[in-house]
């Protein structure tokens, strides 16, 4: 893949799984099934959490997609599954990486508000395009900031007693 084209595409619909992932990011922060179920047996169980949230993740996606354009559900899973991943490995890195890729999805959520408004106010269409151009470049540099960002952030502060801890199964 040419790293230009990828940079440069309008990929406008793949903010929408940042912002979902954003959604699920903070839900997790703030123990929100837990807090909905309650400390039943049922959740009790480290693999039914980790199957509700993927679900919980699931129905975001199939929510927030556009009807216009119709995914594959099983594609719309693997998105699922990725994002998920991510986000585990993501909680194994230091609050410093976190802080990072917080500040970045913040700044892609203002660049898409920026992408609407740009979009009704410009009338000339060859200035709007050159302003959505970088906006877009913009927007895929940010995320594969976060990627790198992610990655780096793993590999630099990655425990592992941690990350067996996320599976294992504990109280409530």
């Amino acid at each position: 893949m040419d790293i230009y084209k990828i940079i440069s595409n309008n990929n406008t619909e793949k903010i929408k799984y940042i912002i979902i992932f954003f959604i699920l990011i903070i839900s997790l922060s703030n123990n929100l099934f837990l807090n909905i179920f309650g400390c039943n047996n049922i959740i009790k169980k480290k693999y039914i959490k980790h199957f509700i949230t993927i679900f919980f993740l699931y129905l975001l996606f199939d929510i927030n997609i556009n009807t216009e354009n119709v995914i594959n559900p099983l594609l719309n899973l693997f998105y699922t599954l990725i994002i998920y991943i991510f986000v585990i490995m993501l909680f194994q890195t230091n609050k410093f990486y976190i802080t990072l890729v917080f500040i970045i999805l913040l700044l892609l959520l203002i660049l898409d508000k920026f992408k609407i408004y740009y979009s009704s106010i410009i009338k000339d269409q060859e200035k709007l395009q050159e302003t959505l151009e970088l906006i877009y470049k913009t927007n895929n540099i940010f995320i594969i900031l976060i990627i790198l960002i992610g990655v780096i952030g793993l590999i630099s502060s990655f425990n592992y007693t941690n990350f067996k801890n996320t599976f294992t199964d504990k109280k409530c």
